[in-house]
């Protein structure tokens, strides 16, 4: 079967204008997806650069024809900002405008033999296709979507090349043009598999990320931003994995705000909110970076400890409650002077208790700090034993 290049554009055209619409659509209703606004307007690109191609069907290189290539090739390299911005990287705009150049130039120099003209117009493709695999193929930790479009990307490129090897043979008379054309719609189909499958990949790569923030939102606590307890119960999955991998043990804390309810009931419940922001922040700054804090309720923390026990627990503790008692909160022109009472325990990898549950534990001593008169804490020790207190 012979197929003409103009018939392969018109069928591109087609099927980009349809992804237009998804991508439309998509940019619209979800706005903070800033790299589908990148991946319509390649799609918008590569389809004026069809349209324009269609013009010169003589062969020559007119202004169409050169016209086409830029839109077509810079379309490509729009793809590639597209997923820069996705991974919070930048838009090079000055590159874009270089490669624009480039293709413009290069376009020129195709004269008007269709084979060179193919050349070109496959290589200002399969650059950026390029750098767009390795961008995908090493980016961590590897994900549905980022999946799928290296593999679309894989087989764009291989249309890409094909086209290019084809067509030097062509050049150099080792492949008759009748050759050629009797697997050309081979190339047809590589492209136009490789350009949905991408954009597929684009879609899944969107769902991935609107998932992740889904999943953030649902396991974070929106006041202190910090993770509330199911979020608190995913992190405490790995750390106690980890934990029986390393053979290390790991304290947890339960920290309670003392009187926090008369915080509200006399300055009134923003004054609270800003209490909790006040407190979460000093016991942000007071752990380790490997630690975790999370808001478990209204003024209830829990800290988890990696790799730290009791006694280096205890140390912490005294220095969260001594942080706090001399910090006060400022409401409007008033110092409200804050403690915290907190309790400890201690979870060893040898056993079956699992992480989270040593938190009962860690909540039952924090009731002895608030026994033993609070601005202080208790830590954990075996049934049977006296608790060992230290106390503000």
């Amino acid at each position: 079967m012979q197929l003409d290049f103009q018939t392969l554009y018109i069928i591109i055209l087609l099927n980009s204008l349809g992804l237009i619409v998804v991508w439309t659509s998509v940019a619209f209703v979800y706005r903070e997806i800033a790299a589908a606004r990148y991946w319509l307007a390649a799609l918008v690109g590569t389809s004026i650069g069809g349209i324009l191609l269609t013009v010169d069907a003589n062969g020559a290189v007119g202004v169409a024809t050169v016209a086409g290539m830029v839109f077509i090739g810079c379309g490509f390299a729009t793809i590639l900002q597209g997923v820069a911005v996705f991974y919070d990287g930048r838009v090079r705009w000055r590159l874009l405008a270089a490669y624009a150049v480039v293709c413009a130039v290069l376009a020129e120099m195709a004269g008007p033999d269709r084979a060179v003209q193919n050349v070109v117009f496959a290589l200002l493709q399969a650059l950026p296709t390029s750098l767009l695999l390795l961008v995908l193929a090493t980016r961590r930790p590897v994900r549905l979507g980022a999946t799928v479009a290296t593999f679309a990307a894989g087989i764009a490129l291989s249309g890409q090349v094909l086209e290019i090897a084809s067509n030097l043979a062509r050049i150099s008379g080792s492949l008759s043009d009748a050759g050629y054309y009797a697997f050309a719609p081979w190339l047809l189909v590589a492209n136009i598999l490789g350009t949905s499958v991408l954009n597929l990949g684009f879609l899944l790569m969107t769902i991935d990320r609107l998932s992740s923030a889904l999943a953030d939102l649902a396991s974070r606590d929106d006041l202190t931003d910090l993770p509330n307890r199911r979020g608190l119960r995913n992190r405490a999955r790995r750390v106690e994995r980890r934990g029986r991998e390393q053979g290390e043990c790991v304290s947890v804390m339960m920290l309670d705000v003392d009187s926090f309810k008369q915080i509200n009931d006399t300055f009134g419940h923003h004054a609270g909110d800003a209490c909790l922001v006040h407190i979460a922040g000093i016991l942000s700054n007071g752990l380790h970076r490997k630690d975790i804090l999370a808001r478990v309720s209204g003024d209830e923390f829990c800290a988890i400890l990696p790799a730290t026990d009791m006694r280096d627990a205890a140390q912490i503790a005294d220095m969260l409650v001594k942080q706090i008692s001399t910090t006060p909160f400022i409401a409007g022109k008033s110092r409200i002077p804050l403690s915290v009472s907190i309790g400890i325990a201690e979870w060893s990898p040898v056993g079956s208790e699992g992480l989270f549950e040593a938190l009962t534990r860690a909540d039952a001593a924090l009731y002895d700090a608030k026994r033993s008169g609070r601005n202080g804490y208790a830590t954990d020790v075996p049934e049977g034993e006296d608790r060992r207190r230290a106390l503000g």
